[in-house]
């Protein structure tokens, strides 16, 4: 369950621009971001069955509320872009991710230089591009706010989606909130691309909070996300596919498969990462988490 909800969170964090930013071909070369990252999560077992509650809340506690997967701090990430594919480098986990269109699929592995371990996950890229196109048939809002970003003038706007769901007695209540700041200058990349409806240009920045309630009979659980990228610099260059291979030593699952190994691969990392004093949580610039649903954790 954990392992599908943190992927389903994070494809909405990407959301709105990376399966439309996936479909450009014309750009090679390389982009740099600054990150601000808040994740997170608690849950409440609500079933009076003694023995279901003590395993649903050992099971919760150590993959949901404390997943591995969740991080805050401020961090630097890059990403080498040709055709349909991306490599992206996050140092905060000096995690490696690749991503690659395979006709109407997008496949994505992710993998860790440190312990050698990684995984791949394939998703539809036509079920994904309605999520977006759905998403994106939100609440648009021009703020009249503008900001200079990479030297260049952007305005603002924000779009708004709320999903509300009930299927076999459980409830998920979900407000995902995006903040586009949208260059309209023809010579970036991806310019002519509509990242918010009827609105040409590229996002030099985006942040997404995300704040979600799921609740059944058994257990309620709430989740919050606030994630922040804005660009520091677009370099175009050649790029050789050398950059995408993925070294030969990295043993790597099928985590669609496997969601349970796949976290236990993201947990390893963290583990080294945290004995070799590699892994720094910080206080991020940029913190806006906003209509949240339950802020005070009502349990």
């Amino acid at each position: 369950m954990k392992g599908k909800m943190l992927l389903f969170f994070m494809s909405m964090v990407i959301g709105m621009g990376y399966v439309t930013a996936q479909t450009v071909d014309s750009f090679e070369g390389e982009t740099t971001a600054k990150v601000n990252s808040v994740q997170k999560a608690k849950s409440q077992v609500l079933t009076k069955n003694i023995l279901a509650k003590m395993i649903v809340k050992s099971v919760m506690k150590k993959n949901f509320d404390n997943n591995p997967g969740y991080y805050t701090g401020a961090y630097e990430s890059s990403n080498v872009i040709k055709g349909g594919k991306t490599r992206s480098y996050t140092s905060y986990n000096n995690g490696i991710s690749i991503s690659e269109k395979i006709g109407d699929k997008m496949k994505i592995t992710v993998y860790f230089p440190y312990i050698k371990k990684g995984y791949y996950t394939v998703s539809d890229m036509t079920e994904s591009q309605k999520l977006v196109e759905t998403m994106r048939k939100g609440t648009v809002e021009k703020t009249g706010e503008t900001m200079i970003i990479l030297g260049k003038k952007c305005n603002v706007y924000k779009v708004k989606y709320e999903l509300t769901t009930d299927s076999a007695g459980t409830k998920n209540s979900t407000n995902l909130h995006n903040e586009f700041a949208i260059c309209e200058d023809p010579s970036l990349p991806m310019a002519d691309q509509e990242f918010v409806p009827d609105v040409k240009g590229t996002p030099l920045k985006v942040t997404t909070n995300v704040a979600s309630q799921i609740s059944n009979n058994m257990l309620n659980v709430d989740f919050l996300m606030s994630n922040s990228m804005y660009l520091t610099s677009i370099k175009s260059r050649p790029v050789d596919d050398s950059e995408f291979e993925i070294p030969a030593d990295i043993k790597l699952i099928d985590a669609d498969k496997n969601p349970k190994d796949m976290m236990k691969i993201i947990e390893e990392n963290k583990k080294y990462m945290i004995k070799k004093k590699l892994w720094v949580e910080n206080n991020p610039d940029e913190v806006k988490i906003y209509d949240n649903l339950s802020e005070d954790w009502d349990f």
